[in-house]
């Protein structure tokens, strides 16, 4: 099946939430993207798949930003790691992820989800814009999946991920208050 942009994600737009970061706190995500490319260089499937890592962590970082605003807590961590300590839900006290992905991309998923994940777009148009969609629960981010959303033939390969499009069925979110029951 072929899934237009538009179609899945654009034709909701009017339900996502615009949150604008700092341009300076941009700039310390930047930094801190460097800083964590020059560690995990050494990682297997860094080197197997090393194209982008900055856009990727950048934008992933972009997305917990927005989320700090929107939620007024403090999501980033600051720290840097093996990568595999870092696969866990992305709010502290929470069992929630959050999955940004690049305007005009569909969001890259695990094939099996164990908790909700919120979903973002980074503007393409200005880095410091997020628009925050809503949270996907598992269940929605296990029925509406398909590999072909990959753009990468590498990660494709890798078999563990998917492309999300089931942005109509995305629930609305714009207080810490609406995550409250996936609170550990």
């Amino acid at each position: 099946m072929i899934y237009k942009y538009d179609d899945y994600i654009t034709k909701y737009s009017n339900n996502f939430i615009e949150v604008i970061i700092d341009t300076d706190y941009v700039k310390k995500i930047y930094s801190f993207v460097n800083k964590i490319i020059l560690e995990k260089i050494t990682e297997n499937h860094h080197k197997t798949d090393p194209y982008n890592e900055a856009k990727r962590f950048t934008t992933g970082f972009l997305g917990e930003a927005a989320l700090e605003k929107l939620f007024r807590i403090e999501i980033i961590d600051w720290s840097i790691g093996y990568s595999g300590f870092y696969n866990k839900p992305d709010i502290p006290n929470y069992s929630v992820g959050i999955k940004t992905v690049e305007e005009g991309k569909f969001p890259i998923i695990f094939k099996n989800n164990y908790y909700p994940q919120i979903i973002c777009i980074k503007s393409t148009q200005k880095d410091n814009v997020i628009f925050v969609c809503g949270l996907a629960t598992p269940e929605i981010l296990n029925s509406y999946q398909d590999t072909s959303l990959i753009l990468s033939p590498n990660l494709r390969a890798r078999g563990s991920k998917t492309g999300f499009y089931g942005f109509e069925h995305l629930i609305k979110i714009a207080s810490l208050k609406d995550i409250e029951k996936y609170k550990k």
